[in-house]
């Protein structure tokens, strides 16, 4: 599984001349604890967090921003996703394609991979949603064929 199948593609960012506050103002309310910071080009050049909002001091997103951001592109293994997420131990990487941001990844788009994956004991069919299909798409059994696997993302 690649990152463009589970990213977030309409990704909330902020320009790097943007005020602090008008950046906590985005954060709280898309109900989100970090932004992709973007030139007035739209290319990736940091991150701001929750963290740079309440721990450093400045009045503009680029005095505040963590400039060496870690990013992947769309076709990074979701596997790969989940090792940085874990051993860098970073809560979001920015999806970046020709320097722009096109998606980001979160631990919470992992976690929802977990709760979304039904497979049908008729036909063996995998269906990602929240709650168990009604119906198989494949061999029509009803939602009483479908177990919830668990397997960790990128398997």
């Amino acid at each position: 599984m690649k990152a463009r199948e589970i990213m977030t593609k309409n990704v909330v960012c902020v320009t790097d001349d943007a005020a602090v506050e008008d950046a906590a103002r985005l954060m709280t309310r898309n109900r989100i604890s970090g932004l992709p910071v973007v030139n007035p080009h739209g290319m990736l050049v940091g991150l701001v967090t929750e963290h740079d909002l309440i721990a450093k001091e400045g009045r503009t997103v680029k005095e505040i921003m963590t400039r060496s951001v870690i990013s992947v592109s769309p076709d990074t293994e979701v596997e790969q996703i989940q090792h940085l997420l874990t051993n860098r131990r970073i809560r979001r990487v920015p999806v970046v394609e020709n320097g722009k941001v096109v998606g980001i990844v979160s631990r919470s788009d992992l976690v929802r991979q977990i709760a979304m994956r039904w497979v049908c004991g008729v036909c063996g069919e995998i269906v990602r949603a929240l709650e168990a299909p009604k119906h198989c798409p494949r061999c029509g059994a009803d939602t009483h064929a479908f177990t919830h696997e668990v397997v960790p993302p990128g398997m």
